[in-house]
């Protein structure tokens, strides 16, 4: 899918710094700020509008946007939020407090209706780090609207044999008071797809195991190109454990049965929540895309495993926000080392976004139908060895009832506090 820059309305509402203008304080002027925050936000159109200049006023820009509302992304305005219409136009916002001016921000108002709010230091009077910071945190917020926009430009394909659209195991929060997981799947579906087109825009193809199996480029897959890819994964393993050179180039297969997909849909995510790229496979014949979700990320493209909707628009969402993988997981609490288990049967290896990569092993998959390793059908998957020390966020979307869950910490060294890890299969750990 081609990707188009999000429009943003960027409105000056008032001076750089009110009632302490003066010799001593030269602030950055409004067409400079605009240019460091076009250098620093890629993926962005700012439209530029100002009250200060004459014959521009507040209602004027207010009654511009709300005729361009469809045709723009989102606004950030720039002090000046004595009159508030400006900030709940419907669109996504960003209310920025000039630092040092008096403060008029309707703060509560702002959190129930959805506005985010800044602050810059234009004046240059704090500490160096803390005005970088302040411009920083704004960068990234604008980020937000970037995301957003790329949401409603975006096409998931969901690959699974489900009736519904969504798993509804481990979905707990998917429920409204009317329980719509007890509704028959055309009606669930159609249900969580009108919400999630109304709530972040991104479209659903669904397809299943006959769609897969009866696409000649699915089926004609070059195996030398599957071998290529699978060569560069084994290069870049810090070990091959418990699989075989067979079941690593079957997976390369599923990774480039993705990519096709993905192309003929239009889509630029996916869910794969199939174990073979044929109808009932033999246990050799199994295939899994955990390292094809792996090479995707390293791509800046979200794949997934499993047909979880919400985890799918998470993963989009921290991707288009911040240029950064996800890891998928199934969570579990050990309560007595203060400590959440994530794990699955793969993750991120670049979890920074970018080129820096973090060691993985390749290995057997744990959903395997036999219990040798070594042998046909015993899957292929990475376990990833995350650093110690890094901060880390579990978090997921809920479309139905338009809230987010999320807890923070801090990475651990598993391999201290448990025994046997090297035993246990392809589950990566947090």
């Amino acid at each position: 899918m081609s990707e188009e820059n999000a429009k943003i309305y960027a409105v000056f509402a008032a001076g750089a710094v009110q009632h302490f203008e003066s010799d001593v304080l030269t602030p950055l002027e409004n067409e400079q700020l605009v240019r460091e925050l076009q250098d620093e936000c890629g993926g962005v159109e700012f439209t530029v509008r100002d009250v200060s200049k004459p014959g521009t006023t507040l209602d004027a820009v207010c009654d511009e946007i709300e005729a361009q509302k469809q045709k723009f992304d989102g606004v950030v305005i720039f002090g000046g939020l004595n009159q508030y219409r400006l900030a709940l136009t419907g669109l996504p916002t960003v209310a920025v407090y000039n630092f040092p001016g008096f403060s008029h921000f309707p703060y509560a108002l702002f959190a129930e209706r959805g506005v985010v709010t800044a602050t810059l230091d234009r004046a240059g009077i704090c500490a160096p780090d803390k005005t970088s910071a302040m411009f920083q945190d704004l960068v990234e917020k604008i980020g937000l609207i970037r995301a957003l926009a790329a949401m409603k430009r975006s096409k998931l394909l969901m690959i699974t044999d489900m009736p519904t659209v969504s798993r509804l195991d481990g979905d707990l929060t998917n429920v409204l008071p009317d329980d719509i997981r007890q509704k028959p799947a055309e009606e669930y579906n159609e249900i969580i797809l009108d919400k999630l087109r109304e709530s972040l825009g991104v479209r659903v193809d669904k397809i299943g195991t006959e769609e897969v199996a009866a696409n000649e480029r699915v089926q004609n897959i070059d195996v030398d190109e599957a071998r290529e890819v699978a060569d560069g994964w084994i290069a870049g393993a810090e070990e091959v454990r418990g699989t075989t050179e067979r079941e690593i180039i079957n997976s390369a297969r599923m990774y480039l049965a993705m990519k096709i997909l993905m192309e003929e849909h239009g889509a630029n995510a996916i869910a794969t929540h199939i174990r073979s790229l044929t109808t009932d496979p033999k246990p050799e014949d199994m295939i899994w895309p955990s390292l094809g979700n792996s090479q995707l990320q390293l791509e800046g493209t979200v794949g997934c495993c499993q047909g979880h909707l919400n985890v799918l628009l998470s993963h989009m969402v921290a991707q288009h926000a911040f240029g950064r993988p996800s890891m998928m997981g199934d969570i579990m609490m050990d309560v007595s080392n203060n400590t959440s288990i994530v794990m699955h049967c793969g993750a991120s290896w670049n979890p920074w976004g970018g080129d820096r990569r973090i060691p993985y092993v390749i290995r057997d998959h744990a959903e395997r139908r036999m219990a040798e390793h070594l042998v046909p059908g015993v899957g292929a998957s990475s376990e990833v060895i995350f650093p110690a020390g890094e901060p880390a966020t579990v978090w997921r979307f809920d479309v139905m009832t338009q809230s987010v869950i999320l807890h923070t910490g801090t990475t651990v060294d598993a391999y201290s506090l448990y025994k046997d890890l090297t035993n246990m299969m392809c589950r990566s750990k947090l």
